[in-house]
């Protein structure tokens, strides 16, 4: 190697060496946390993050500059609890005190994330308030082409609360296929995987499905015997429980929205899964 390609090589890597060594490593500090702080985002188990406004709840840490921290939770509207606890910070981490217990918390990117008890919660200094998915209208006439395909229960909708369809918030996944009149739902509840085979056919704006046996299965929700499904103009379909479809078949549903009573009928929603090839 010539002299001069030495000195080259030698200059570069003293200039990189010089680079890494500027770089400063982040040191957590007490400003960065003190405040109030809002949970707009948890989570249980494996399953999907959900905004606690989707199940009627609000929850606020407000973290105090005296080691000491009080949580403010409320659900619809109800009197709030506030629970204290202690904090502070050990080698760049929040560690939160409460009940002789100490949990562990992640400060990255302006957020906090607390996991403890198989929740996780996200907490930001903004608060983001909730939009609950607002269902599309019926579709007017659809054809049984318009229901086939492989669908996926993502969203339920109960005592006036939305929540995502998963074990650990509903304790129970389900996926449906329809072909030619006919369907196989398979519902998995508490670990136990159960196939239910149904026929049916499109009646007025929905496609009627019934069990084509007489085994009973279902959710403590609803029944899978006999289902309703509307097509809505957003792709979904919605599923209403027997009961509450019949309530609205004799007008009694409307009736409450009438005089301006919450909804607490059990609504479940599929997407339909989109396959690639």
């Amino acid at each position: 190697m010539s002299k001069k390609m030495r000195l080259w090589m030698a200059g570069t890597v003293g200039v990189l060496m010089a680079g890494f060594m500027s770089v400063s490593v982040y040191a957590l500090e007490e400003k960065d946390v003190i405040g109030t702080w809002y949970v707009n985002e948890l989570s249980m188990g494996e399953g999907a993050s959900f905004h606690p406004g989707a199940m009627g709840m609000e929850v606020t840490v407000d973290i105090k500059e005296d080691g000491k921290m009080e949580t403010t939770s409320s659900v619809y509207g109800e009197e709030p609890d506030v629970d204290e606890a202690e904090w502070k910070i050990e080698n760049d981490k929040i560690l939160m005190t409460y009940n002789d217990q100490t949990e562990e918390c992640e400060y990255k990117d302006g957020k906090i994330t607390l996991t403890a008890d198989g929740m996780t919660m996200i907490l930001s200094q903004e608060k983001e308030e909730y939009e609950p998915y607002v269902p599309g209208k019926p579709v007017e006439n659809p054809t049984m082409k318009d229901f086939e395909g492989e669908w996926s229960c993502t969203l339920m909708e109960a005592f006036g609360m939305q929540m995502p369809v998963n074990a650990d918030f509903t304790g129970f996944e389900m996926s449906m296929s329809v072909e030619d009149g006919k369907a196989e739902i398979i519902l998995i509840e508490s670990g136990e995987e159960t196939k239910v085979e149904l026929q049916g056919d499109v009646e007025g704006n929905a496609l009627v499905l019934k069990a084509v046996t007489e085994d009973e299965a279902g959710t403590m929700f609803f029944s899978l015997d006999n289902m309703k499904f509307n097509l809505l103009d957003d792709g979904k379909l919605c599923l209403i429980a027997e009961d509450d479809a019949e309530e609205s078949d004799d007008g009694e549903e409307a009736d409450d929205a009438e005089i301006g009573e919450d909804d607490f009928s059990v609504k479940t929603y599929f997407e339909k899964i989109v396959v690639t090839e």
